[in-house]
């Protein structure tokens, strides 16, 4: 399916719920569902958890994105600063955050008769480390833009070919502090201040500022904008002045737009293309062999599951395929590039990965 395609099945999944809450971000993902939900009609409950460590404007923009969309707009407020998980920001963090976040958006929705609850996660959402996902499947949370293989790069597309605005500034601010690490209000609200600075000197939309010992990394949608000496200059002093020891600049260019396939992940067979992803975390191999054998999949048969050693073999659209604990997805006998991803995208939704402790 082309990106049209996908929305227009978006589309169609909206129609069957007619009633939905959505949880609601006003970033990319939340606000083309929100979009394409009062397109189809939906009555929309667009639901806001605001953990108090956002970056700024956070809240004020997706206030008035949801009433420009036209639908209502409730918000959650709550400290995660409070909560001991959250501050001592272990491994767990984000999946004990998703945990009350999902809990109070359930919650609050059927208190206002909402009982389908749906989220803005996306197919390479599943590709990324990412714990927190874990809770979409513990909270019954439906993703429609997985159902219809959505990638994160084709709702890119599709919000700047409509003229769809959205905040490219909402990630949890917890998230910029070096896991095992306290998060303190003093070091959010630092972060958020200098990122804040970092845009309005650069002209940036996102900026993000990575904190680990008292060092300060920069990270910049385009890394253009921060080359100019004067630039360089007022960030150094400005972040010096906030107490940092040592200011760097990432200069990673990858994304998450990606690939969910890469060139590099394909080798050529006798007379086909065998794929092997490696996800950036292990797999659950019991709790993902029970997602496989309590559906019934047309497209997967003769899963055979060998915990003790770590993998699981099964048929994947009539491919040789294997599934490993540390991380690994092999399926055998693709045709092209484009077959591995089709394939690919039906097994992501039914992996179950493990969370560091």
């Amino acid at each position: 399916m082309n990106t049209n395609e996908k929305i227009e099945k978006v589309k169609e999944i909206l129609k069957n719920y007619n009633k939905v809450a959505l949880a609601f971000s006003g970033g990319a993902d939340s606000t083309l569902l929100a979009y394409l939900a009062k397109e189809s009609n939906c009555d929309v409950l667009a639901i806001t958890y605001d953990n108090q460590i956002f970056p700024s404007g956070f809240l004020e923009f997706a206030k008035r994105r949801t009433n420009e969309i036209g639908i209502n707009h409730e918000i959650i407020e709550s400290n995660f600063l409070d909560v001991d998980d959250v501050a001592n920001n272990s491994p767990k963090r984000c999946l004990v955050c998703r945990k009350l976040m999902y809990g109070a958006i359930k919650q609050l929705a059927n208190e206002r008769g909402y009982e389908i609850i749906i989220d803005g996660n996306n197919i390479t959402d599943l590709i990324h480390d990412r714990p927190g996902i874990l809770m979409k499947y513990e909270f019954k949370i439906e993703s429609p833009f997985i159902e219809a293989n959505l990638e994160t790069y084709e709702i890119h597309k599709f919000l700047k070919e409509n003229n769809i605005e959205y905040s490219r500034s909402t990630t949890c601010l917890a998230t910029r502090v070096k896991t095992n690490e306290t998060v303190t209000i003093d070091k959010v609200n630092r972060i958020d201040y200098c990122e804040d600075f970092i845009k309005k000197a650069t002209g940036s939309e996102v900026v993000k500022l990575r904190e680990a010992n008292n060092v300060a990394t920069i990270e910049l949608d385009d890394i253009n904008n921060i080359f100019d000496n004067e630039k360089l200059k007022s960030i150094y002093d400005e972040l010096k002045n906030a107490q940092y020891d040592k200011i760097l600049l990432n200069i990673d260019f990858s994304n998450d737009d990606g690939d969910l396939v890469l060139d590099s992940e394909l080798s050529v067979g006798k007379d086909y293309l065998l794929l092997r992803k490696r996800l950036p975390f292990g797999i659950n191999i019991s709790q993902t062999d029970k997602v496989l054998k309590e559906n019934d999949y047309a497209f997967i048969s003769n899963v055979q599951t060998n915990e003790s050693i770590g993998y699981i073999k099964l048929i994947v659209d009539n491919k040789e395929s294997k599934i490993f604990r540390g991380g690994v997805i092999s399926i055998e006998g693709n045709k092209s590039k484009k077959d591995a991803v089709n394939s690919l995208v039906k097994v992501l939704p039914l992996i179950r990965r493990t969370v560091d402790e």
